[in-house]
């Protein structure tokens, strides 16, 4: 489309940034793809908890970067809300190292990691409350912020329910 003209023409970083190394492009749910490398990714980490905790802010700053960056000279296509075009995912792989934060909590549980991987998604589909209204601030901002909110909103129900002690 022509949002990826531009960024294409922003060069093959901006493409590369946007796309998450190119889990954007995956003809199928290119946001969910992202999410659930990023989810694996902290999943499967089995070094000490400050390193999680330095991988996960590690994966947010970029995501923020990359969308913050690039993903306001993009503009909108037909049919695209505020600059959000399916392939920039970079976003998402902000939402989701939030969503994840409370893992290195019971690393290694695969309930608590997918438990942060559905929860995001579901407040990133849905766009409730409080993500309807940071999606509707204006050029890159609203892309990567209400990913950021789903991801404080996973990361609370993730910690509450882990905390709780309520999964089998």
């Amino acid at each position: 489309g022509r949002a990826a003209e531009r960024a294409r023409k922003g060069g093959p970083l901006a493409v590369l940034c946007l796309s998450a190394f190119g889990l954007g492009l995956s003809p199928i749910m290119p946001g969910t793809v992202a999410s659930l490398a990023t989810a694996a990714i902290a999943f499967a980490y089995r070094g000490p908890v400050f390193g999680l905790a330095v991988l996960l802010f590690a994966l947010y700053s970029f995501g923020t970067w990359a969308t913050l960056t690039f993903a306001g000279a993009l503009g909108t296509e037909d049919g695209e809300k505020h600059g959000d075009p399916g392939w920039v995912v970079s976003d998402e792989v902000a939402g989701q190292a939030i969503a994840s934060a409370p893992t290195v909590l019971w690393m290694g549980d695969w309930r608590i990691a997918l438990l942060a991987f559905v929860a995001f998604r579901v407040f990133d589909m849905t766009k409730v409350g409080p993500v309807a209204r940071a999606e509707k601030l204006p050029g890159a901002k609203g892309v990567w912020l209400d990913d950021v909110v789903a991801g404080v909103l996973a990361a609370i129900v993730t910690l509450g329910v882990g905390l709780a002690g309520v999964l089998p």
